[in-house]
């Protein structure tokens, strides 16, 4: 069924970095659902005092 993998999303080397030191792991890459990616585009609710 179309759209149920995961898209996955390579990391360069400084992303991998950053990710290292934000949380202590390893990732080579990020994976989400097509939803995920799409809420993380363009969410459909705007945060309290999240633009001033």
């Amino acid at each position: 069924m179309a759209g149920k993998e995961p898209i996955r999303i390579q990391l360069t080397q400084e992303q991998r970095e950053m990710v290292r030191k934000a949380t202590g792991k390893n990732a080579e890459a990020l994976e989400l659902s097509a939803q995920e990616l799409q809420e993380r585009i363009a969410p459909s609710e705007f945060a309290p005092g999240g633009l001033e």
